[in-house]
């Protein structure tokens, strides 16, 4: 008898944890708007408070973790520090940091299968310095520099297999001057 009461304390615990759980969960339609849960597709249980701030974590609606960060607001986005993106596989979509729910630092970018996609930083919420872009084999796709937000100086360009498609000079993220491209047959 005293097993059958445990068990039935513990059963009454789950269900109305799962219930009260439910109730705190937001739902959210693909453009990550306020949704009913039957056109939802994504789901954020609440924040769990954690330091001066709010430990979020955000589901795809197969529970595949969609992405995870700590907030400043419990209610609102007010990023600090990394934030993790992830592909509903469970790879790592994006890592990206903030300062003051600004992007700040390294952010890298990853393909659905696992392999880097990209990589650069951001200075004050602009996209500054080493812009690298690679394709899924790993082969480099494109390379140059951002000042203040936008392409400035040699860009390089590169075909799949790593050979150089082209190159050439942006300035305040146009393209400016001779641009020379290299074409082949693959057949090498």
């Amino acid at each position: 008898m005293k097993n059958l009461s445990k068990l039935s304390f513990l059963f009454i615990f789950i269900f109305s944890t799962t219930l009260f759980a439910q109730n705190d969960t937001i739902w959210y339609d693909a453009n990550w708007n306020i949704a009913q849960k039957n056109q939802a597709s994504y789901f954020r249980p609440q924040p769990v408070k954690k330091n001066k701030g709010y430990w979020w974590v955000d589901y795809y609606l197969s529970g595949a973790k969609q992405m995870e960060a700590f907030s400043l607001n419990k209610d609102q986005e007010q990023f600090e520090g990394q934030v993790t993106w992830y592909h509903e596989n469970g790879n790592i979509m994006q890592i990206v940091n903030y300062k003051n729910n600004s992007l700040y630092g390294l952010r890298k970018n990853y393909h659905e299968s696992g392999p880097l996609k990209s990589q650069y930083s951001y200075l004050d919420g602009k996209i500054e310095g080493e812009w690298v872009e690679y394709y899924e084999n790993a082969k480099l796709s494109e390379s140059g520099l951002y000042d203040n937000g936008e392409r400035n100086g040699s860009w390089k360009e590169y075909y799949s297999d790593g050979k150089l498609k082209g190159e050439g000079k942006y300035l305040n993220d146009k393209k400016v001057g001779v641009w020379q491209m290299y074409f082949y047959d693959g057949l090498d």
